[in-house]
């Protein structure tokens, strides 16, 4: 099964909220691999305390299937599940997380 998977992270793991991040690293996760896609900076300003934050966030990440952040909000979350993206807190490094998407087969459940 394929999916998108987009990481709230700077660099090689997660290490931002939700709601305050400004870079996602996004994967494709298929056939049993995992692949780097790319990295999207976050440019609006605020997404915790105004109306229109949220959805620019799900503009950036409205072709992602799930999200893993350290840390995100009950509306947030709520918002983003309402829209068919999953959301996750998680900790650790990127490639580990990805590499437990693909054994666990998480996102398939």
């Amino acid at each position: 099964m394929y999916y998108r998977v987009a990481f709230a992270s700077t660099g090689k793991a997660i290490d931002q909220h939700f709601g305050s991040a400004r870079y996602f690293q996004v994967y494709d996760i298929d056939g049993g691999e995992s692949r780097f896609f790319e990295t999207r900076k976050i440019t609006a300003k605020g997404q915790n305390s105004c109306e229109g934050g949220f959805d620019q966030l799900l503009a950036a990440l409205s072709d992602c299937n799930a999200v893993f952040t350290l840390k995100i909000g009950r509306s947030a979350a709520a918002f983003m599940i309402s829209r068919g993206v999953r959301v996750f807190e998680a900790t650790g490094e990127v490639e580990e997380i990805a590499a437990r998407l693909i054994a666990e087969d998480i996102l398939g459940e």
